[in-house]
């Protein structure tokens, strides 16, 4: 009998543990994304808008945000804060990273973003972490023109660096359509028509996500703020737009 019970004793313990690291493997790793970046990009992390749309994909992989945020900042303003503690430089020296998303101030030019996109470029990648260029809208009063100044200067050095790019500049551009009212322009903005409101930040969330995940956020979650009919215009814009922009990277 003591055998016995030993033996059943030791079996149970046996078929716990394999239930234990089977149940294991099936949990997903969290991605682990650090995003480098200025006031364009605080409701992204302070609502967990990439968190709460990862998290509503059962097929697709947890996602935690850690940010490097800094009102008004460039690359080169982030470069340029050296390596101590919180910096960008740091922060990414730790390589706790799978995904660096890098987003330049609206209005840098080429000789100010190129040089800095590529030291960011080559100190992630001796990090271990992937490189994202994040290009973001330019201001309202600056449509179309600096809109497409953004899209240029990312694809231009996303083709170069052999790197992703959220293209969320064309997506704005492919959201309004081609006579947008003065309602649609400013529907994605926030009162000051130069920062993202709730609908802008979510489309840039949507287009971060597709990026990082190559999945679609077609009926994923959306703050219950923004209507329905928009959530999915929303989804489907930033879908198209990455389909589209992923495909140009590629030729």
């Amino acid at each position: 009998m003591r055998m016995n019970s030993f033996t059943w004793a030791v079996t149970l313990l046996l078929v716990g543990l394999t239930m234990k690291s089977a149940w294991a493997d099936e949990v997903p790793k969290p991605l682990n994304v650090l995003l480098i970046g200025n006031s364009q990009c605080p409701t992204i992390v302070n609502n967990q808008l990439l968190e709460k749309l990862a998290s509503s994909d059962k097929d697709g992989r947890p996602i935690k945000v850690g940010g490097c945020i800094k009102g008004g900042a460039s690359l080169r303003s982030h470069w340029d804060a050296g390596t101590g503690e919180g910096t960008a430089r740091a922060m990414i020296a730790s390589g706790s990273w799978d995904f660096v998303v890098l987003q330049d101030i609206y209005n840098v030019q080429e000789p100010a973003f190129q040089p800095y996109a590529r030291q960011f470029h080559a100190l992630i990648k001796e990090s271990g972490s992937k490189t994202v260029l994040f290009g973001t809208a330019s201001i309202l009063s600056d449509y179309p023109k600096g809109f497409e100044r953004q899209h240029g200067l990312h694809f231009a050095m996303g083709r170069e660096l052999g790197v992703p790019i959220v293209d969320a500049s064309h997506a704005y551009i492919r959201y309004f359509g081609d006579k947008p009212s003065t309602e649609r322009l400013e529907s994605l903005f926030a009162k000051d028509r130069a920062h993202p409101g709730l609908w802008g930040s979510y489309l840039y969330s949507c287009m971060i996500y597709s990026v990082l995940t190559a999945r679609s956020p077609i009926g994923l979650a959306a703050p219950d703020a923004i209507p329905a009919d928009v959530t999915r215009t929303l989804q489907e814009t930033a879908w198209s737009q990455h389909q589209e922009t992923a495909a140009a990277l590629k030729k």
